[in-house]
């Protein structure tokens, strides 16, 4: 028996689970939880599907895989790995030089690479390749669609004209001439982007692609996170300007929330947050649903102490019946779905199955980096 290709996962993700299964080309008890969250109970085309991608490229029948649970198990193991997928943890060059001579591939699930040290790779000889993660560009199509939903106020827009039909009456098309009236619905607080503001709570591979566009359209843009960005990297996104959080509040028009859910963001944005803002700027969550206190929202939007918000996430999924919020006529709602649909997951993990099936081929991955 050929000796089995090793590929190390170097943190726990519930992604890099699906990638897993689909290496292995079976279900396993971690795997299975992913699919069933994504897919609901009926996952059994989605497991098809996975576990038919590593045969379908040509990969070696023979894998070891190992999802590393903690630091010290991906220090005890990276001189066993073949490849290697990262996410978020630092690859230093201490740890690269454990896998000189074995190491065919580090592959960074995702765009940035800026924990991983590529000027050690390269001198090692190890190829290091990125990923523009179909879902990271489902999610800045998606929070991009919000900012412009809300500045052109295209709901309000939309009801007003259907909400015109009148049921009683029998279907039929006008025939009289044309006629135009400009705005007949008198569709207040239209705002031209180039005009507003829009400020990022944390900015990352979604809200960089987000803030390219968003300068590309003539916004300015603000962003608060703990660690600045370097100046080449604040020029990369078109231009974006680093603020205090306090200035980020008070002078976005639109504040857009792009930092993980823990204790230190649990109910990050409440009353306090959503005081400094301006009466006429929205709040913007596609993050996660906890990161914003419910309460101080709904109390902030029912005395319009800001314009409106748009929510993609809540701290209880499904948004339950009996939340207040739903009252509210200057809420846009989407029900979590700036990340695509869970095929897109699939669509990821052949990705970083296709770069590991280039690499075995002798031919260069996509993505490869260069000093």
């Amino acid at each position: 028996m050929s000796k089995a290709l090793r590929v190390v996962f170097t943190e726990e993700d519930t992604l890099f689970r699906l990638q897993e299964m689909a290496l292995l080309r079976r279900l396993t008890p971690q795997g299975e939880k992913t699919l069933n969250y994504f897919f609901g109970q009926d996952i059994q085309p989605a497991l098809t599907r996975l576990t038919s991608l590593a045969d379908r490229l040509g990969l070696p029948a023979n894998i070891d895989t190992l999802v590393c649970e903690d630091e010290a198990t991906l220090d005890a193991n990276l001189g066993t790995a073949d490849m290697l997928v990262a996410e978020t943890t630092e690859l230093t060059a201490a740890r690269l030089q454990q896998g000189k001579g074995r190491l065919k591939l580090v592959q960074k699930f995702g765009r940035d690479c800026h924990n991983i040290n590529i000027d050690a790779a390269i001198a090692l000889g190890i190829p290091v390749a990125n990923l523009v993660r179909f879902s990271s560009l489902s999610s800045a199509d998606h929070i991009t669609t919000l900012i412009l939903a809300l500045a052109r106020r295209l709901i309000p827009a939309h009801l007003s004209v259907v909400n015109r039909r009148d049921s009683s009456q029998p279907a039929q098309f006008e025939q009289a001439p044309p006629r135009n009236k400009f705005n007949w619905a008198g569709i207040k607080g239209i705002r031209v982007l180039a005009e507003q503001t829009l400020g990022f709570i944390g900015l990352g591979e979604n809200s960089g692609e987000v803030a390219r566009r968003m300068r590309m359209l003539g916004m300015r843009v603000l962003y608060y996170k703990r660690n600045r960005l370097s100046a080449s990297d604040e020029k990369a996104l078109g231009g974006v300007e680093y603020v205090s959080l306090d200035q980020l509040l008070a002078q976005s028009d639109f504040v857009s929330i792009h930092v993980p859910y823990g204790k230190e963001t649990e109910k990050m944005i409440g009353r306090d947050a959503l005081a400094k803002m301006k009466p006429d700027a929205y709040l913007v969550n596609s993050a996660r649903g906890g990161i914003v206190d419910e309460v101080a929202l709904y109390e902030a939007l029912k005395n319009h102490r800001i314009a409106g918000a748009a929510l993609d996430v809540y701290r209880f999924e499904p948004v339950p019946a009996q939340c207040p919020l739903l009252e509210l006529d200057n809420v846009l709602w989407t029900p979590h779905i700036s990340g695509g649909e869970p095929e897109f997951m699939i669509r990821e993990s052949e990705d970083v199955l296709s770069n590991m099936a280039r690499v075995l081929r002798g031919e260069k991955p996509l993505g490869l980096q260069s000093a």
